[in-house]
């Protein structure tokens, strides 16, 4: 992992490239006390991470983070400073994080554990399940090895977790968006419940654990246990808007009018 770190004080710098030491032994780190040295750093796109200061002299570290993410798009960005005042600012760029100074070795480890996009190296071997969106609904394993479902249905309300984006849903919700069922009686919740069984049964099989979390009656999707397309899409992956081509889940027909298409419709 590589990592830039960025402040003006000395002190500070050296605070917080020793605080991320501790916490990330092995990454490589790259210290700066002026925006200039970065901008005249060549070797700007394997980032990974990056922790800067607000107030760094007359380039502002969110413009060092507007620089950054020419080069390296999927870098976390993580504003640690003194001023709760740039808050606002800070946040038009969808960062990782905002730490407020004096902070502690918790809260760096918290940043690294909650991050919004992994490294390359970890990704490699995170073994998500790989979920496709964009154009038919896709689910795929190993080796990119596709899932196979015992039931159709199955996977239509996998696909509809996937839609809800980590929202819990009833039982009752699934009957009446997937099955199309309004009278949610006795029998109808049976079968939702063995489909989601079956579902879960499938999904284990393949290697894949705590996919999907069932929890006081309602279900969800572990958004941290998937490699999802439109998940990237929504957290401004410029890859995600590459592939994405103007068809989200055209095998159903519940996906058309869904929160999440609309939601597609308006970035």
């Amino acid at each position: 992992m590589k990592i830039l770190a960025i402040d003006d004080e000395r002190y500070a710098l050296q605070l917080l490239v020793d605080t991320i030491h501790k916490v990330r032994p092995d990454a490589e780190i790259v210290s700066f006390r002026r925006p200039s040295q970065f901008l005249e750093y060549e070797d700007k796109e394997p980032f990974d991470a990056a922790f800067l200061d607000i107030r760094i002299g007359k380039m502002s570290g969110i413009q060092v983070a507007i620089e950054l993410k020419k080069h390296s798009p999927m870098c976390n960005i993580v504003f640690v400073t003194s001023y709760s005042e740039y808050a606002f600012a800070a946040i038009q760029m969808r960062p990782s994080g905002y730490i407020m100074k004096p902070y502690t070795e918790d809260d760096i480890r918290n940043e690294f554990e909650n991050f919004r996009y992994s490294s390359k190296a970890e990704d490699k071997g995170s073994g998500k399940l790989k979920i496709r969106t964009f154009g038919n609904f896709r689910v795929f394993g190993k080796d990119d090895t596709p899932i196979k479902f015992s039931r159709t249905i199955s996977k239509e309300i996998f696909a509809y977790l996937i839609d809800q984006c980590g929202y819990p849903v009833t039982s009752k919700e699934i009957a009446a968006d997937v099955l199309e069922v309004e009278d949610f009686d006795r029998p109808t919740s049976k079968k939702v419940s063995q489909y989601v069984s079956d579902l879960i049964k499938d999904i284990e099989a393949a290697g894949f654990h705590n996919v999907i979390i069932k929890q006081n009656r309602q279900i969800q999707i572990n958004k941290e246990a998937v490699d999802c397309d439109l998940y990237d899409l929504f957290s401004g992956d410029t890859e995600a808007f590459k592939s994405y081509h103007g068809e989200y889940m055209i095998d159903y027909s519940w996906a058309e009018i869904s929160d999440s298409a609309e939601r597609i419709k308006s970035l």
